[in-house]
C-alpha cells in the first residue's frame, strides 16, 4: 500500500481524468496547464552554465552568519562570480550582497557562428543588529566564497554577557 492511497481527498489519475470529462472547466483548466508547463520547458535557464547551488529560491545567494563578541561574520557562496562582479553595501541596518554575470561566448566552427549571450543579477539582504562598526568592514573572495566580516563596536562588546547553563 503507498502513502497516496491513504489521502482521501486526492483523487486517483483514472478519477480524475473522469471527473474531467464530466467538468467541462476542469477539462480546460488541466489543458491550460499543460500548455503553460509546455512552454515553460521551451524558456531558457537563468545562469544555465553555473552550478545548481548558485540558484536558491529563485536567484537568493546562500550564506552562514556568525556573531560572536567581537564580530559578526557573513559567509556567501557565489560560484562562477570574479571579485569584479561583486558589489557590497552597508546601510541602515541592512547587509545587501548582489552580484552580476554576464556571458558572451562566440564560437566559429565548420562555417557556422555560434554566438551566446547571457546575463543575470542576485541579491541577498541581511539584517544587521545594532552596534557595528560598518567603517571597519572587510570583504574576502576566494574560491566562490566571499567572506564579510563586520566588527562590532566597542559598547557592544561590552554588553555581550555570558550566561550559565545549569543542568538539572
Amino acid at each position: 500500500m503507498r502513502v497516496a492511497d491513504l489521502v482521501p481527498w486526492r483523487p486517483s489519475r483514472g478519477e480524475a481524468a473522469r471527473m474531467n470529462e464530466r467538468d467541462p472547466v476542469g477539462m480546460l483548466q488541466t489543458e491550460v496547464n499543460r500548455a503553460f508547463d509546455d512552454f515553460l520547458r521551451m524558456m531558457p535557464v537563468p545562469f544555465a552554465g553555473l552550478p545548481r547551488a548558485f540558484l536558491v529560491d529563485g536567484q537568493a545567494i546562500r550564506a552562514d552568519v556568525v556573531e560572536d563578541d567581537k564580530e559578526i561574520r557573513v559567509t556567501a557562496e557565489l560560484p562562477g562570480l570574479d571579485d569584479r562582479d561583486i558589489d557590497i553595501r552597508i546601510g541602515d541596518g541592512m547587509l545587501t550582497i548582489s552580484g552580476e554575470k554576464k556571458i558572451d561566448r562566440e564560437a566559429n566552427e565548420q562555417g557556422y557562428v555560434l554566438r551566446e549571450r547571457s546575463f543575470g543579477r542576485i541579491e541577498r539582504t541581511l539584517p544587521l543588529p545594532d552596534g557595528i562598526d560598518a567603517d571597519r568592514a572587510q570583504a574576502t573572495f576566494k574560491n566562490g566564497v566571499l567572506t564579510v566580516t563586520i566588527p562590532k563596536t566597542s559598547p557592544a562588546q561590552n554588553d555581550a554577557r555570558r550566561i550559565p547553563v545549569s543542568a538539572q
